[in-house]
């Protein structure tokens, strides 16, 4: 009998034992829990019940230089339907509804409403509601708390395409708005401003319970370009025939871009939004993001014969009066390298040689000139060189003995010095480091471009003397007036310098005049000015138009519609 009561009594002390052990861990394992691990699973459990929902901020403005918004904002407002967790619509929210319907004059679907009613949650009815439909919605559907109006803002370019090289657009990241391109990407941190923030509270089914602001949101800064609109607006027009180039007109002064174009280009506003892969790869097929200005580089054919002039007075190779017999080509080593009229010039004199873009004078200046030289004045002119413009740029390419050494492994070739003497060969520039190369003849040093008006005014003197310098705004005077941009000398309240180019982009002997991409690239740089007025530098190149001529249009028409504002500015002036 007390062997019975003594196996209860061990029983009974290991039952006891075992759920002194199992409180124990519970205990413990609870205490682990709540009161270690406190603060983690705390949060965790907030996570599931309450978001933070960013406000968007209005992004600040981009202005041309006169204030008026190049880049702005637009008010857009969304109709949305918000469930209150009724099994069925009432009646009246279905007359509500149709109502809706009819003034927006689209489809509602019910069943879609219905899910959004049961479960408390959002849909939304309709996108940038116009502001009729707006005012008919607020009146006659007020008093439902189902129908709720969201106004946000959404980017706005008042002048479509203009100056979008400059301007960018916007691409939507995790449902916010961020710059891509341009002074919208170069400018992102100052222009988006600070986001604010909403506390939201949900149930288990994720309908909203609550909504608080426990951050308030700041606009961005706006941002002042030296862009003149109705400057960009002409250029703009004279350039809308052209397929693809580049134009830009440059304060040579203070270095501001006044105006720039870049072709083809692009619109920001449908960029903005969302694009199927197809069309977005159709899209880019012109590269319509390249800003042929400054990240495109082209041979600058005739243009650098004034660098090769300026080389030749400098060194003393030759001097001011040189003559020379132009026949239509020079023979050297037994192969003739044409001027670019093939039944020549005759007698022409350096400046004339100038005046009409004739070869033979730089080919004679070659054939005593090594082209480390040539390539050193290329590069003070600012040449072979980025400019140090705020945007993205290429160098473009000064090719010298060096160069050729690494890049082909052969030496440079006496009759190479020839093409490049006129431009071609393996030299490249872009139309910024053309503007201001062309600038530098007049003004002595080469100013860095600038896009903001409160960017810094830089300037890097030349070591060109004046004397060679004013020879060669001889030259680009008598281009006006006698040579190859004569038909611009109609003008006669504005001074003007020009010269033009034609660049070949492919072998005379392999040239098909049927295949547009055979064409020659046309250029044409002025530097210009009115009485009263700053001076200002214009830049033209067009791709595959065929010859100079098609640029020098552009650029008559550009001052044509120049100089007709400037009277009519002054006419309302006069009238004030």
């Amino acid at each position: 009998m007390k062997q019975i009561e003594l196996i209860h009594k061990k029983k009974h002390f290991t039952v006891v034992l075992f759920l002194c052990f199992v409180s124990t861990v519970i205990i413990s394992r609870l205490m682990y829990l709540q009161i270690v691990h406190y603060e983690r699973f705390s949060m965790s459990g907030e996570r599931n019940f309450i978001r933070f929902k960013p406000i968007p901020a209005q992004r600040g403005n981009i202005l041309d230089c006169s204030g008026i918004p190049l880049v702005t904002n637009t008010p857009v407002t969304t109709v949305i339907w918000q469930g209150t967790g009724n099994q069925y619509l009432t009646e009246q929210q279905k007359q509500i509804l149709c109502k809706v319907a009819q003034i927006l004059q689209i489809p509602i679907s019910e069943k879609s409403v219905k899910l959004a009613e049961r479960f408390s949650k959002q849909i939304v009815l309709a996108e940038h509601v116009l502001p009729g439909q707006l005012s008919l919605i607020a009146e006659q559907c007020s008093d439902l708390p189902n129908v709720v109006l969201e106004t946000a803002f959404e980017r706005f370019y008042p002048y479509g395409r203009s100056a979008c090289h400059v301007l960018g657009y916007l691409s939507d990241v995790n449902m916010m708005m961020h710059g891509k391109t341009g002074l919208e990407k170069l400018f992102e941190d100052l222009l988006k401003g600070e986001p604010g923030v909403n506390l939201q509270c949900i149930n288990s089914f994720g309908a909203l319970l609550a909504s608080k602001q426990i951050k308030g949101q700041s606009s961005g800064k706006d941002v002042v370009t030296t862009i003149d609109l109705s400057l960009q607006k002409i250029a703009e027009e004279c350039m809308s025939t052209q397929k693809a180039g580049a134009f830009v007109l440059l304060n040579p002064k203070t270095g501001a871009i006044v105006s720039l174009v870049s072709l083809p280009n692009f619109d920001p506003i449908i960029l903005s939004k969302k694009m199927s892969h197809e069309s977005w790869q159709k899209f880019q097929d012109n590269k319509p993001f390249l800003n042929r200005v400054f990240n495109a580089s082209y041979p600058p054919a005739s243009i650098f014969k004034l660098v090769t002039v300026a080389a030749a007075l400098e060194e003393k190779i030759l001097d001011e009066d040189a003559m020379f017999k132009c026949q239509g080509y020079t023979l050297f080593k037994g192969r003739k390298y044409y001027c670019n009229r093939h039944y020549g010039h005759g007698i022409i004199s350096l400046k004339e040689g100038l005046a009409y873009s004739c070869n033979i004078p730089c080919y004679k200046i070659a054939l005593n000139m090594p082209i480390d030289v040539l390539a050193d004045y290329a590069f003070e002119f600012g040449l072979g060189k980025k400019t140090d413009v705020l945007f993205p740029e290429q160098d473009g390419l000064v090719p010298n003995n060096a160069w050729k050494k690494a890049t082909k492994g052969e030496r440079w070739w006496t009759g190479e010095t020839l093409s490049a003497s006129i431009g071609q060969s393996f030299l490249l520039t872009t139309p910024i480091q053309l503007a201001c190369m062309t600038g530098s003849i007049f003004e002595g040093y080469l100013v860095k471009p600038r896009i903001l008006m409160n960017q810094e005014v830089s300037k890097t003197p030349i070591s060109i003397s004046r004397k060679t310098r004013e020879f060669l705004q001889e030259g680009m005077k008598w281009v006006i007036t006698t040579g190859t941009g004569r038909t611009m000398n109609k003008f006669l309240n504005i001074t003007m310098f020009a010269k033009t180019g034609t660049a070949q982009t492919i072998s005379r002997s392999v040239k098909n005049k049927e295949d547009r991409g055979h064409l020659e690239h046309a250029s044409f740089v002025s530097y210009f000015y009115t009485e009263g007025s700053d001076p200002l530098v214009m830049v033209i190149l067009l791709e595959h138009v065929g010859g100079a001529r098609i640029a020098v249009a552009v650029a008559k028409e550009f001052i044509k519609k120049y100089t007709a504002m400037l009277h009519q500015n002054d006419k309302k002036k006069t009238l004030q």
